[in-house]
C-alpha cells in the first residue's frame, strides 16, 4: 500500500517539476520580452518589422514556402500586441490558467502521445466531432440533438479534409472566466460548459467572420470532453490537411505558429484538384 502511495507522490512531484520548467521556458520567458518591448518604448517598431519580416518571408520562399513561425508571430503580435500580454500577465488567473494548461499537457502526452497526430500518421479512430453548420444540418437556427460523428466518416476517398481548429468551438483561449484579456473585444465568452455554450460561442464566430452558407464552409464542434481537441494538440488553433484516412498536414500551434500562407503553399504545391 505505502509503495502506492510513493509511486504516485513519486509521480505528482515528477509533474510539478516539469511544468515549473516549462512555465518558465514559454509564459515566463513571453512575458519579460513583452515587457522589454513595452519599456524600451520599441512595441510599435518591433510590430512593424515583424509584419515586414513575413511580408518578405512570403514573397522570397518560392522553393520551401512560407516560414509559420515567421508568419504566425507577425499575426499575433498585431492582433495582441505586447502591452496587452503584459496586463494580462498581472492577473493571477493568467498565471493560474497557464499552470492548469500545462499541466493538463504533461499528463496528456503519458495517454495520447504527439506523435499520434503527426504528418504521416493515420487519422485516429477516437476522434469525434459534432456537425453544426453542414449542407444538411444548421444548429444554430434549429437546435436539435446530433449525436457525435467520426472523423473518419467525413473522409470520403480521394478526398482533402483541411480542418482549421479553433478555441471558439474547441476551449476558449481568453475567456471571460479564464486568462482574460483586457478589452470587451477579446474576453466575452466563459469557459464553455455545456454544448449550448459553446454553440452561443460559435454563433458569435458566424457572425464575426460573416459566414454563410454562400460560403461553403462547414463547421465541427468537439464534444464536450475535448478529445479531438487533446488528439490534435489544437488549442487554442491549429491548420491540418487530412487525405485518404492520412495526415497530410500538421501546421505549427497558434497563435505564433498559424500561417495561412504556409497552408495555401502546401496545398498549392501538394493538393491535385479534379476538374
Amino acid at each position: 500500500m505505502w509503495w502506492h502511495w510513493f509511486v504516485r507522490l513519486k509521480n505528482e512531484i515528477d509533474e510539478i517539476i516539469l511544468t515549473m520548467k516549462q512555465m518558465i521556458a514559454r509564459p515566463v520567458r513571453m512575458i519579460l520580452h513583452c515587457f522589454w518591448l513595452m519599456i524600451t518604448l520599441q512595441e510599435k517598431t518591433w510590430i512593424e518589422n515583424a509584419k515586414q519580416l513575413a511580408e518578405q518571408d512570403r514573397l522570397n520562399n518560392d522553393d520551401v514556402g512560407p516560414n509559420e513561425m515567421i508568419q504566425g508571430t507577425a499575426l499575433a503580435y498585431e492582433l495582441t500586441p505586447p502591452t496587452l500580454a503584459v496586463r494580462s500577465a498581472l492577473r493571477l488567473q493568467f498565471w493560474k490558467f497557464y499552470w492548469n494548461h500545462l499541466r493538463e499537457q504533461i499528463r496528456l502526452s503519458k495517454t495520447l502521445p504527439i506523435s499520434l497526430t503527426e504528418t504521416g500518421q493515420s487519422v485516429p479512430n477516437t476522434a469525434q466531432l459534432i456537425p453544426v453548420v453542414t449542407e444538411s444540418i444548421d444548429l444554430l437556427t434549429n437546435y436539435r440533438d446530433v449525436e457525435p460523428i467520426n472523423l473518419h466518416s467525413l473522409m470520403k476517398h480521394g478526398r482533402y479534409l483541411v480542418i482549421n481548429f479553433g478555441s471558439f468551438y474547441i476551449r476558449e483561449a481568453h475567456a471571460s472566466d479564464g486568462w482574460k484579456f483586457d478589452g470587451n473585444e477579446f474576453s466575452f465568452i466563459r469557459n464553455h460548459r455545456n454544448l449550448n455554450e459553446r454553440l452561443d460561442a460559435i454563433r458569435v464566430l458566424v457572425e464575426m467572420a460573416n459566414i454563410t452558407k454562400d460560403s461553403n464552409i462547414h463547421i465541427y464542434s468537439d464534444v464536450m470532453n475535448d478529445i479531438t481537441n487533446h488528439l490534435f494538440r489544437a488549442w487554442p488553433e491549429r491548420l491540418y490537411v487530412l487525405h485518404d484516412e492520412k495526415i497530410l498536414y500538421q501546421g505549427q500551434r497558434g497563435p505564433v505558429g498559424y500561417s495561412i500562407p504556409s497552408l495555401d503553399y502546401f496545398l498549392k504545391k501538394n493538393v491535385i484538384l479534379s476538374n
